[in-house]
């Protein structure tokens, strides 16, 4: 979770350079624009920072996205969510840091997931640029951006349990989850409650069932005519499975 420090140290940043951004830049509401200059001087001091890189003016359904993702980060206290546009034309514009991270035209958008302001070894997205599977894929690396249907306290919990093999240490999360579940309002009980299920079905199955649950959702999620309302009952309930995944510690090379 989120210090005070490193949170109040984001915000001011984020402040800061939105106050530096020059009238009638374009950039993504709620990102940070970042240059040659300000990149390296901000990257470096923060916990989590994800950063696009892309052509300067950015349009269509991946930039829909991208603006999505950009307004669900807001409920991270350690992320830090900004996009470098790269010129093709005249001063070309950024394009040191395109070449730096091995980035070409034809990638664009590209995602690079920088931890402890680690500049040389970012993580790279690869996947297909849906807001949905960013996030996913940020959980996989330690950071929490709220997706639909996902409660904070209950994903760190999710996590530890994943985390020990040990029935007894199991057992003992089940029961905090319990304890924190009766305090719950009672919009998020029921949210709650797939999170302890979840974790029966882990003890009674084992730890594959929440890979194939994951992927039985998906395949109906694609196939089925189902109401958007039962769609997103579904989504919901893979997004909590998704919690139960444990970290990846490699990072992808570029």
């Amino acid at each position: 979770m989120a210090d005070a420090g490193s949170s109040s140290l984001l915000l001011l940043l984020t402040a800061f350079l939105h106050l530096s951004v020059p009238a009638g830049a374009l950039h993504t509401v709620g990102s940070v624009p970042l240059d040659t200059v300000t990149f390296y001087k901000v990257i470096p001091k923060l916990k989590y920072a994800l950063v696009k890189i892309d052509t300067q003016y950015p349009y269509g359904e991946k930039q829909d996205e991208f603006k999505k993702l950009v307004e669900n980060s807001a409920s991270s206290k350690e992320l830090l969510v900004a996009e470098v546009g790269i010129s093709d034309y005249g001063d070309k514009e950024n394009s040191e840091l395109g070449e730096k991270y091995k980035v070409e035209k034809d990638d664009f958008p590209v995602y690079l997931l920088f931890i402890d302001g680690d500049l040389e070894t970012p993580a790279r997205f690869t996947g297909e640029i849906k807001q949905e599977g960013i996030q996913q894929w940020l959980k996989t690396k330690g950071v929490w951006v709220g997706m639909l249907g996902c409660l904070e306290a209950f994903d760190f919990l999710a996590q530890d349990f994943s985390s020990t093999r040990s029935v007894e240490e199991r057992q003992k999360i089940m029961g905090k989850a319990k304890n924190r579940m009766e305090k719950l309002p009672e919009s998020d009980q029921k949210l709650g409650e797939q999170y302890h299920k979840i974790m029966s079905k882990m003890l009674a199955q084992g730890d594959p069932f929440v890979s194939s649950e994951i992927a039985r959702i998906g395949k109906l999620l694609e196939e089925s005519k189902m109401s958007s309302a039962k769609k997103v009952e579904f989504q919901k309930r893979q997004n909590i499975l998704s919690s139960f995944q444990i970290p990846n510690s490699p990072r992808e090379d570029l």
